[in-house]
């Protein structure tokens, strides 16, 4: 127990220590963005790695009793780091995709992959195969949903207590240690995203949050839940994709809003469709007014999936 409770706690303490000296190097790197909303340049624009590191430290400590803890890093480190690279380098899109899809498939290899269906019981056969595919499809989901400070790591925080607290319920004190590091290097990242953000989050932090939850997801059986909870990102995803005809990346896309005097507004001539232009659809709004939005969201999918999961035990049903 006591290691367990550490691995968090030194999760957490190594993402922030992490974080003073890794915002002010990409400052000094020229790693950085202009803050659109604040009309602000130079800032840092990877700080999503906090959070890698801060959960590469609780995932290496708890390993010495949870053996799962190293494919989970393994797989999470490497879609994370392509992030890194897309926000160095470039990345092709079609590259984004299908990494995750082959590192998913190389971890159903690894792992005893299950897929029960809430309230109906136990799949067999090949949707073992079938629900490794939420590591691309989330961590591509989590990506296109990183729109303002502090959104990311906070429905992140959301998301996990939620699945952690339905591994409650099950009776699975692995996943929920595991899912507590996830909350504690979310939280550390958000300390230097919230709004006035020190640094963004980058694609290093929308791969590697993404790619960690789903990975936990897919291996305690987590999966459908995991879609509930992180709904919000799910149907963004969705959204974009079918409104814009396939996988594009940004730069390759109309934007769905337009801003002007750090208000958003919605574009109508866009052909795009998006979780924040549904939200400005009835008016403009600003930066923190479209975080609450957001937040509220998936504060909102994240508390349902864990009464869902609560209500299911007491009528005695597959959970």
């Amino acid at each position: 127990m006591f290691l367990e409770v550490f691995s968090v706690v030194a999760a957490f303490a190594a993402g922030v220590l992490f974080g003073r000296w890794w915002v002010p190097y990409q400052k000094r790197r020229g790693i950085t963005s202009r803050d659109i909303y604040k009309e602000v340049d130079g800032v840092p624009r990877a700080g999503g790695l906090i959070a890698l590191v801060a959960a590469a430290v609780g995932y290496c400590i708890i390993s010495a009793s949870v053996w799962v803890a190293m494919p989970l890093f393994v797989v999470a480190l490497a879609i994370g780091l392509l992030g890194l690279i897309d926000d160095l380098r470039g990345v092709s899109e079609y590259a984004r995709v299908l990494f995750p899809v082959l590192l998913a498939f190389m971890l159903a290899r690894a792992v005893d992959v299950k897929l029960t269906i809430p309230a109906v019981g136990l799949f067999y056969g090949a949707t073992g195969w079938l629900a490794v595919l939420a590591i691309p499809v989330i961590t591509n989901a989590f990506n296109m949903l990183d729109p303002v400070n502090g959104f990311l790591p906070a429905a992140n925080v959301a998301v996990a207590a939620s699945l952690a607290a339905v591994a409650a319920v099950r009776g699975q004190a692995e996943a929920v240690y595991l899912l507590s590091i996830h909350v504690a290097a979310s939280l550390a990242l958000y300390l230097y995203n919230r709004y006035p953000a020190k640094t963004f989050n980058g694609n290093v932090g929308s791969y590697f949050l993404g790619a960690s939850l789903s990975t936990l997801a897919v291996i305690y059986d987590l999966v459908p839940y995991l879609i509930l909870a992180g709904l919000p990102f799910v149907v963004n995803g969705a959204l974009i994709i079918f409104s814009s005809g396939g996988i594009k990346s940004r730069e390759k896309i109309a934007r769905p809003t337009f801003l002007r005097d750090g208000v958003v507004y919605q574009d109508c001539s866009s052909p795009i469709i998006s979780l924040v232009r549904v939200a400005v659809s009835d008016g403009p709004m600003g930066e923190y007014s479209i975080f609450k939005a957001l937040f509220i969201a998936v504060l909102t999918s994240s508390a349902l999936t864990a009464v869902f999961a609560l209500f299911l035990r007491l009528l005695g049903l597959p959970i």
